[in-house]
């Protein structure tokens, strides 16, 4: 499980204009700082949980039925949103075995309440510690990176084509919540399975007995493989001659 901040415009980190110029017309509709937060988990591709910031849900919200949206002063991720979270994303199991949520080590997975409705619904945490969350965070290493890229699609296929919305005054208003849930809930039905899958190279979830530890080291060996591609590429016969 882990939380990723998102804001409500993501606009390109690259534009085309002329070498020399002094300014750089970008699209936008000036909410770039307006922030909400995604807190998504593994397993069986639970349902992704937004938190908007707020102080109560707007009536005119309009919730997908695989999404779940709850509201915070700041629009942050904290004790209350992390216990519901447990209470609204994570299925009971019916059998009463006990599950493995890994998460990182922040401070509101900590608590002691926390802990408690953890140890009621039997369910046991490992912590990643920190600085490890690159190598061992399933989310931060194989979901957030292509989650962001099908957002940010999105996003600019909208500011392109619209539809907008304007204010009195004429501004092009940012995209609504309704919009940006629908996003979400697009942008996490496209992950992959293989994407899901490579779930396996953080070694949490591998097959006790050995059978899939080889998954660890697909990323590597992928990586390498893109290099030597990349080298035959620039690779040339007056490189050779003496």
């Amino acid at each position: 499980m882990d939380e990723t901040p998102m804001r409500f415009e993501m606009p390109s980190s690259r534009t085309l204009e002329f070498s020399g110029s002094r300014t750089v017309p970008v699209k936008s509709c000036g909410a770039e700082k307006r922030s909400f937060t995604v807190i998504a988990a593994d397993g069986k591709k639970l349902p992704p949980k937004v938190t908007f910031k707020g102080v109560r849900t707007p009536r005119d919200l309009v919730v997908p039925d695989s999404v779940r949206v709850s509201v915070h002063k700041k629009g942050w991720m904290d004790e209350a949103g992390v216990k519901e979270w447990i209470r609204t994303c994570m299925p009971r199991n019916p059998t009463g075995e006990r599950s493995l949520l890994v998460w990182d080590s922040f401070r509101a997975h900590l608590t002691g309440s926390v802990k408690e409705v953890l140890q009621r619904r039997s369910i046991d945490v490992a912590v990643i510690p920190g600085g490890l969350t690159p190598v061992h965070q399933p989310l931060d290493k194989c979901l957030n990176k292509p989650f962001n890229e099908n957002m940010r699609r999105k996003y600019l296929s909208w500011i392109v084509t619209g539809p907008f919305e304007f204010t009195p005054a004429g501004k092009k208003k940012a995209p609504s919540r309704n919009l940006v849930l629908r996003w979400i809930k697009q942008s996490c039905k496209e992950i992959l399975e293989e994407t899901v899958r490579s779930f396996l190279t953080c070694g949490i979830s591998n097959a006790l007995d050995g059978t899939e530890d080889d998954a660890i080291y697909e990323e590597e060996q992928d990586n390498d493989a893109e290099e030597d591609e990349m080298d035959e590429e620039f690779d040339t016969e007056s490189e050779d001659e003496p």
